[in-house]
């Protein structure tokens, strides 16, 4: 690095102006892609491949937890790895896309076989959750990203079970069709679980969406999954998890963010899919721990331009197109892209131009940046593929706004991100209203059914993907601030030491400009949106079923414990998540 945090913070703080760090190189160690591994000659694991569980008559199945070797390229020694398997297929990574319907309940299962960890080496026992154990034996929760589920199976990261338990979870699928996603949550190991294969897609279908193609939209096997993930190896395969490097921080394995070199798409690295001349539906899974994806297709025909027709937690009003779509982890999107109008034999590459640290890191590697320009390739074939119309209105009940004059929010809470850092500048960890994870005092009450306006408040250098648990919101609006004399006023001098600072402090002293609409794309059901430095970003939220009188994306209410995060999983570790509580 050139410049420290702190000094930037310091000079932006005397200027009075906002704050635009520079980003904190996370480790000065690199491992190089294997010899060999050349982009676009793997073929994309297709639906089929990845296996499925059929739960749409209800019922229960069982997946496991198992140690396993998966190979990432044909060039690459196979990687010890994680995986849930159940289903269809024998999974060696990643798990099974589990297939549910609105309003019918379903049971899983999970077994907890896992031993030595692929990743113990980056285990940091400084966490708040790693234990011993880890290492040889972990330990795990299954979360339901985006489930309409109740306490005892939210998968809780402090609801874990270690190796030769099980736990049953029970999904009432209590909401509209959507692209939702399984993965482990367990405190303090969840980035190293999920680096080593713990996920899987998991989707609702209901009236709007049966999945046949009678509503319009590609049926199997034009209807597929894209888990984009980047990941780096050690020329014998294995996992390479580069340890912290920055100045002041040497002994601890915990790095701020993880940014690997080779983009892999459903296990499998740069891969290609040949496709037939007609619209391909596409649900897009962020499962990387840190990297943003900022996506488009490049090609030399029409199909440059594509269609979102669905965010987080279903179905938009209507297809929006685009040129690129922003995706931070955790976050998902249903597109549409049209290859009818390619010659066969045409290449179409999906690329991404995101810098990281998203959105102010350098672009070049030289410094300090990780780019990963190409993610994976189409190529078009000569059959005829599925030629349907694309649906002008994909809903038979449009999505309306929740807050309106007739439905007030019942409360606005402020809600901040601050990062800590040490007295060289380098990041300690990251929380959320600067408060440790479940410290005392810390805990956010709503009653159930009521419907508020949570104002999240980024004043750190990075955007941050903020994910709720148990609920689908609406984003409001988005609006500039001036972070360093808010947190001068607020937070005092830096270092920031956690726990310290009002909880939480207003900015609508520190607000420029005006609010700012969200894209139409972003204007669906969400259960993570993208906080941007420098803003507040409003989202209104309902904590139940009837949350004042709105129709919701959801239909159970519950009360009791969930959580709140970042999804930066390293921040999310280390201690990037706070709790609240519904009462009745």
């Amino acid at each position: 690095m050139e410049i420290s945090r702190r000094t930037l913070f310091e000079a932006g703080a005397a200027a009075g102006a906002g704050l635009i760090l520079a980003p904190v190189i996370t480790s000065t160690a690199s491992a190089a892609v294997p010899a060999g591994v050349t982009p676009f000659t793997e073929q994309l694991p297709t639906l089929a491949e990845l296996g499925v569980i059929d739960a749409t008559g209800g019922g229960s199945a069982t997946i496991e937890m198992v140690n396993a070797t998966h190979q990432f390229h044909s060039a690459m020694t196979a990687t010890p790895t994680f995986a849930y398997r159940g289903g269809t297929v024998s999974q060696n990574y990643l798990g099974p896309v589990i297939v549910a319907k609105q309003g019918v309940p379903f049971d899983l299962t999970v077994v907890n076989s896992l031993g030595a960890h692929p990743l113990a080496s980056a285990i940091d026992y400084g966490v708040d959750g790693a234990v011993a154990a880890d290492a040889t034996a972990p330990r795990a929760s299954v979360h339901l990203h985006g489930g309409n589920t109740s306490p005892g199976n939210d998968g809780d990261p402090t609801d874990t079970f270690a190796n030769g338990a099980s736990k049953t979870y029970h999904y009432g699928n209590t909401q509209e069709a959507a692209g939702l996603w399984y993965h482990d949550h367990a405190l303090g190991i969840t980035r190293l679980n999920v680096f080593a294969g713990l996920a899987g897609g998991y989707v609702v279908r209901n009236g709007d969406d049966p999945g046949d193609g009678t509503t319009g939209l590609p049926p199997a096997p034009f209807e597929q999954p894209l888990v984009i993930q980047d990941r780096m190896f050690n020329s014998d395969g294995t996992f390479f998890y580069p340890a912290n490097a920055n100045p002041g921080t040497t002994g601890r394995p915990w790095a701020p963010e993880f940014f690997g070199d080779v983009a892999t798409v459903n296990g499998k690295a740069w891969p290609n899919l040949n496709v037939d001349r007609g619209k391909y539906r596409f649900r897009v899974y962020n499962g990387s721990n840190a990297r943003f994806y900022n996506l488009s297709l490049k090609s030399a025909g029409p199909a440059n331009r594509f269609f979102q027709i669905g965010s987080d937690g279903g179905l938009l009003n209507a297809p929006v197109p685009l040129n690129t779509l922003l995706l931070g982890p955790g976050e998902r999107a249903d597109v549409v892209i049209d290859f009818a109008g390619l010659k066969p034999g045409a290449k179409v590459l999906l690329t991404n131009n995101a810098r990281v640290p998203f959105p102010g890191g350098p672009r070049a590697v030289k410094r300090g940046g990780s780019p990963l320009p190409q993610i994976m390739q189409f190529t078009v074939t000569s059959a005829t593929g599925w030629t349907a119309p694309l649906p002008a209105t994909l809903r038979a009940a449009p999505i309306t706004p929740l807050a309106t004059t007739a439905r007030p929010v019942t409360a606005v809470r402020t809600m901040t991100l601050v990062e800590n850092l040490n007295a060289l500048g380098s990041p300690l960890m990251v929380l959320l209203n600067n408060r440790n994870f479940d410290v005392a005092g810390a805990t956010t009450t709503v009653g159930t059914n009521t419907l508020e306006q949570w104002e999240l408040v980024n004043t750190t250098v990075d955007a941050h993907p903020i994910h709720l648990h148990f609920t689908q919101f609406q984003v409001l609006n988005r609006q500039k601030f001036d972070s360093a004399r808010y947190l001068a006023a607020n937070y005092g001098p830096q270092p920031l030491a956690p726990n310290t600072g009002s909880f939480p402090p207003p900015a609508a002293a520190f607000l420029q400009g005006a609010p700012q609409a969200p894209p139409a794309n972003e204007r669906g059901w969400k259960d993570t949106v993208v906080a941007m430095p420098g803003e507040v970003t409003r989202i209104v939220v309902p904590f139940g079923a009837n949350a004042g009188g709105s129709v919701t994306a959801f239909q159970a209410s519950f009360t009791g414990r969930y959580v709140w995060h970042c999804h930066i999983l390293e921040h999310e570790d280390n201690d990037m998540m706070q709790r609240y509580v519904i009462t009745a």
